[in-house]
């Protein structure tokens, strides 16, 4: 009996350490973090805020928290970004000056949900997110993904020399061929090791 305690106890922590998440910070709040599962979440907007993005001069307003569920991938919420009138390159639409997890030069790929309703695309020759970090590796990093009317999820693979060391500025930049007519929606933007 007393072997039959022991061994129910000992699997019964390794489960419970094994399932067990850290809280890190990230973004303008607390994220979870599973490192048991090798994915740190970056931004999720659970806290109701937009994590610390935002917009930059006449883009000044462009990202809010929306609680819309047809916008929402996971959870409650997710960052509207108003692409109204953003045209070609748009480095000031979206931009995040941290904190950044200490774990970010480890990461192998960034992935989100990003939903973009078809009136928001109308007559675009294309729409496209980079994902730009700017740090001490590297001064403007960047790696571009297209979008599409509806759901995509975007995977932006990281090469570790080119985020390696102090992160200071990550950018949404929003690049198209014509004039957005309306927003953009991102959801559980999430690292990968």
């Amino acid at each position: 009996m007393k072997k039959f305690l022991f061994l129910f106890f000992v699997v019964l922590v390794v489960f419970v350490f094994g399932c067990a998440t850290v809280e890190e910070e990230g973004g303008s709040g607390k994220v979870a973090s599973s490192t048991a599962s090798g994915t740190l979440v970056l931004w999720n907007f659970e806290s109701n805020s937009t994590d610390g993005w935002y917009g930059k001069g006449k883009w000044a307003n462009a990202c809010t928290v929306n609680s819309d569920a047809k916008f929402v991938k996971e959870g409650k919420y997710s960052l509207k970004i108003d692409a109204k009138g953003s045209k070609g390159w748009n480095q000031d639409i979206a931009l995040n000056d941290g904190p950044f997890s200490g774990e970010f030069g480890n990461l192998k790929s960034i992935t989100m949900d990003v939903y973009v309703p078809e009136t928001s695309m109308k007559g675009l020759e294309y729409g496209q997110i980079f994902l730009v970090i700017s740090g001490s590796a590297n001064s403007w990093y960047q790696i571009p993904q297209g979008l599409k009317p509806g759901w995509n999820k975007l995977v932006y693979k990281l090469e570790s020399d080119n985020i390696a060391g102090d992160i200071w500025h990550i950018y949404f930049v929003f690049n198209s061929g014509g004039d957005f007519k309306g927003p953009v929606y991102i959801d559980n933007v999430v690292g990968n090791f």
